[in-house]
């Protein structure tokens, strides 16, 4: 009996502090992730007119712009001046490429086709562009020294739009010659806008000094849109009346976390 009772008087000595220890609470955290985003539709012109070059005649051609789906990275970094409340920055590439489609409602007798070739090729071309986001935002944590730690956070910033939303050109070849054709002109492209955002998803510890990261977000990005169909000009291609929307774009991350600054347990 004597044994068994200092047997469990041992364990208690050991188990006691284990279990008071509190864990380790990151204070400064830099985050590498990457992921991939959702696309959507921009636009649609059911009817744009296209005039067939030398002539008085126009062809007529149905035009969309969409967003397609990407691939997103970037570096953050997070401070916490309380154990629950954090201050938030962040630089990423989060895709956006624009892709435009067009199919011919009518056309024309020509020779060359060229019309339908200008169309073919931006049916043909691929997505493009790429936008890179600046933003900071306010995050709240629970469980900062628990072993999986959740999170919710706002954010705000601008985004660089590198490609406008509303612009679409294609090539055609007429007497072994390579032209241009503009279909929509986009007079005033905008580079930059506003965004907003919001983000949920939990941290844990995979080793000292470094936390795995799981995230969803929504990013809500005003893009430029057509609402009707391009007005035609001499020389160049139509200028569609347009309008600011803004539109959400989903995604998922995962990341690496890399403890700059932490503030150690202790037992009580």
């Amino acid at each position: 009996m004597r044994h068994v009772t200092l047997g469990l008087f041992a364990l208690a000595v050991v188990v006691t502090p284990l279990a008071a220890q509190r864990g380790e609470q990151p204070n400064i955290v830099l985050t590498i992730f990457a992921g991939a985003g959702t696309g959507h539709g921009l636009w649609t012109i059911a009817k744009q007119p296209l005039q067939v070059l030398g002539t008085s005649e126009y062809d007529t051609l149905r035009l969309s712009q969409g967003v397609t789906s990407s691939i997103i990275v970037g570096l953050a970094a997070t401070y916490f001046p309380s154990p629950h409340f954090g201050l938030h920055g962040e630089i990423s590439y989060v895709g956006l490429p624009v892709d435009g489609s067009c199919t011919g409602v009518f056309y024309n007798p020509d020779f060359d086709n060229k019309n339908q070739q200008t169309c073919d090729d931006i049916q043909r071309s691929g997505s493009d562009g790429g936008s890179i986001a600046l933003f900071v935002g306010a995050t709240l944590r629970a469980a900062p020294r628990g072993s999986f730690s959740p999170y919710a956070r706002l954010n705000v910033g601008i985004i660089n739009e590198t490609r406008s939303t509303i612009e679409m050109s294609g090539t055609f070849i007429a007497t072994s010659s390579v032209g241009v054709r503009e279909v929509l002109t986009d007079p005033k492209p905008r580079h930059a806008a506003s965004m907003f955002g919001a983000a949920v998803g939990f941290t844990r510890p995979i080793s000292p000094g470094y936390q795995f990261r799981w995230e969803m977000s929504d990013l809500v990005v005003s893009m430029s849109r057509a609402t009707g169909i391009g007005i035609l000009t001499a020389g160049a291609g139509a200028i569609p009346p347009t309008a600011s929307k803004f539109y959400h774009h989903f995604s998922l991350k995962l990341g690496l976390d890399v403890v700059l600054e932490k503030k150690r347990g202790r037992r009580y």
